[in-house]
């Protein structure tokens, strides 16, 4: 053993073995650091597991913390890592709470300005109508049933903002449904991951007419960078027919999610019960029919393996006067239809009425408003996508599950500017 003493005697002997000592003092060990180029350094530092260990890093010394903070480290790293749910913006930002793994970096949004103070005033004023990838989307509602016009892209960590032309107002029919909402820029133009490739986004804004269902496109990127385009659902008249036109002018959408690379929608009800889908790299429409069941219920989608769709339906069973999310999966082989396969039940504490906030960082959030409201306040729950594992996020008092967005994202000191 190269370890061992070659003088020591026999093990036989009562002479203990001798082993070599390390030096006590840490300035004596090799800084192999210090002599270690940047771009290797970088590569170490990519691979550290998370955000939180990161941080630590950055505390280690100066050197280690200007390569840290160097802003096209920090987008490499959040490119390559997944951040972590960190808590919900309604009225003010609500962060998680321990024992939640991201409670210790949520802690350091709580002084954020996410009303974005800083915009310049408006009247009617800035109005929050989504958030992604650090940003905030903030739009002028109008009183009348004309398209949302007026928007502004907000960096709410660095105050920064950047306001959009208008948006083309060419169709002269009433809106019935209009969401503004966030996009990543993606794959739009083709370029894969660049150097700016955080600094690219979307603004899109679906609007629902009385005979035709049309979203508009801003991108910050690409061939028509700066300009608001216009793509129409050509199988929309198709999806209503046979329903009158004042059930037209009522249909409802459901809650947003993004799910591989696509926005959906449920529309219940008003004899449709479709998931509507539209591709961000296409920018096509499609539909998927729903199970009965879900036409009165809340759902909500998510990614499944094998870049498959999956589906909570939040039940309320009254037999025992209790919630439960049952989890199906959309299956189909060759040519046979898809169909919706259930895989799990998840049981709910009994306590509590739910509602769904969204899905955002591997979690399922929920909204619990206790039954007996004089015992216990609102909590909010995250459902682990992964574990199936729910647990509580945090005192949701002040969260309002349709005016609420999920904060997804690091803590200030790892997140570089997104304008």
């Amino acid at each position: 053993n190269k370890f061992s003493n070659p003088n020591r005697e026999s093990p036989n002997n009562s002479t203990t073995m001798a082993l070599p000592t390390l030096p006590c003092n840490l300035d004596a060990l090799p800084t192999v650091q210090a002599t270690l180029p940047d771009h290797l350094t970088e590569e170490i530092l990519l691979r550290v597991p998370t955000a939180a260990d990161l941080a630590r890093a950055s505390m280690a010394g100066p050197s280690l913390r200007r390569i840290i903070a160097d802003h096209s480290f920090l987008r490499r790293f959040c490119a390559l890592h997944p951040p972590p749910l960190l808590g919900v913006i309604s009225c003010s930002f609500i962060p998680s709470e321990p024992p939640h793994p991201s409670a210790a970096a949520a802690r350091a949004l709580t002084d954020s300005d996410f009303s974005c103070s800083f915009l310049p005033s408006r009247e009617p004023p800035w109005c929050r109508c989504d958030f992604r990838d650090g940003r905030a989307l903030f739009c002028v509602v109008p009183d009348d049933r004309v398209l949302v016009r007026d928007f502004a892209v907000c960096d709410p960590l660095h105050r920064r903002y950047l306001l959009l032309p208008p948006v083309p107002q060419d169709v002269s029919d009433l809106v019935y449904h209009c969401q503004p909402f966030l996009a990543p820029a993606g794959e739009d133009d083709g370029t894969g991951i660049a150097a700016d490739a955080s600094l690219r986004f979307r603004v899109m804004c679906l609007a629902k007419y009385q005979t035709q269902l049309v979203i508009f496109v801003f991108s910050s990127s690409g061939p028509h960078a700066g300009q608001w385009q216009t793509v129409a659902f050509d199988g929309w008249s198709t999806l209503v027919a046979g329903i009158s036109e004042d059930a037209r002018s009522t249909i409802c959408f459901g809650k947003r999610y993004y799910v591989h690379r696509c926005f959906c929608w449920a529309i219940p009800g008003n004899g449709i019960n479709k998931l509507l889908m539209l591709h961000i790299r296409t920018m096509e429409f499609s539909s998927i029919n729903l199970p009965p069941g879900t036409r009165d219920c809340e759902v909500a989608f998510v990614e499944a393996s094998e870049e498959r769709l999956g589906m909570f339906t939040l039940h309320f069973s009254p037999e025992d006067y209790a919630y439960h999310l049952w989890y199906a999966i959309l299956v189909g082989i060759g040519d046979d239809p898809r169909q919706w396969q259930t895989e799990d039940v998840v049981p709910l504490p009994h306590d509590y009425c739910y509602y769904t906030v969204g899905v955002a960082g591997g979690y399922l959030l929920l909204n619990g408003f206790p039954k007996n409201p004089d015992m216990r306040d609102p909590d909010c729950f995250s459902l682990n996508l992964q574990t199936m594992k729910l647990e509580h996020f945090c005192g949701a008092s002040y969260v309002m599950p349709l005016q609420s967005e999920l904060y997804v994202g690091f803590p200030p000191s790892l997140s570089p500017p997104t304008i």
